[in-house]
């Protein structure tokens, strides 16, 4: 039972970390968790050591517990790693992938692209917060299957293992900005470029094409979060 109250603890702050509800250098207080999730502190501490194991939260020594705060090397890092893991997933899922998979990526890429629609009606070109959400929600989809595809179990723990720290980040960067019309239009159009080569079991392209759209992102999101702080310093 104590297991299942610190797995349900955990899920309960994770989800508040990738929704952006804590702020990046929040302290975390147990008791007021504990409180939210009708538990005692002891789940409520587990769950912080597992998350804090995770990278998701940091210890103070006679401080607490802060939640961890977005760096720009922290961000060039998860895109190296990404890069890396999911080239190698990409490659192996154009030589494993069944038609249910097939037809799950199609899927999420037409949801991306009636947001990508919704985007192109505003009048600024860019993402309303609730768009936003559901753009990432639809990246983390269709990636998860894209690893799984691959059939390899390492790499998808690998994977796994840093999907988190990967998910809370992008709340940090919870600024819809990001995400423009013109961003969304690209990123659906590689994305069925990719399901292309994967239907043609061509794993070579596969995993070119994910390192591309990767790589796109690492520019875009480092430029923005560049913009951003040159932008706080100055005020």
């Amino acid at each position: 039972m104590e297991q299942s109250l610190s797995e349900k603890s955990y899920r309960h702050i994770y989800r508040k970390l990738s929704r952006g509800e804590l702020s990046p250098g929040a302290r975390l207080v147990n008791r007021v968790l504990a409180t939210e999730i009708g538990v005692s502190v002891i789940p409520v501490r587990e769950a912080i050591h597992r998350l804090a194991s995770e990278g998701l939260i940091r210890h103070i020594p006679g401080s607490g517990a802060f939640v961890r705060e977005l760096s720009w090397q922290d961000l060039d890092e998860l895109y190296v790693l990404r890069d890396a893991l999911e080239s190698c997933a990409a490659e192996e899922a154009a030589r494993h992938i069944s038609e249910d998979q097939l037809e799950g990526l199609e899927s999420i890429v037409e949801r991306m692209e009636g947001i990508h629609e919704e985007i192109a009606t505003c009048s600024d070109q860019h993402a309303t917060p609730g768009l936003l959400h559901g753009w990432l929600d639809c990246e983390e989809e269709f990636h998860e299957i894209l690893v799984e595809s691959a059939r390899n179990s390492l790499l998808s723990k690998v994977v796994r293992e840093h999907r988190a720290v990967n998910r809370v980040f992008d709340a940090q960067r919870n600024d819809p900005n990001i995400l423009t019309s013109d961003v969304a239009r690209r990123t659906c159009h590689e994305r069925w470029r990719l399901l292309q080569a994967l239907r043609d079991r061509n794993a070579a392209l596969s995993r070119r094409l994910i390192s591309e759209q990767i790589q796109l992102g690492r520019k875009t999101v480092l430029h923005h979060f560049r913009k951003n702080r040159l932008r706080r310093d100055s005020v």
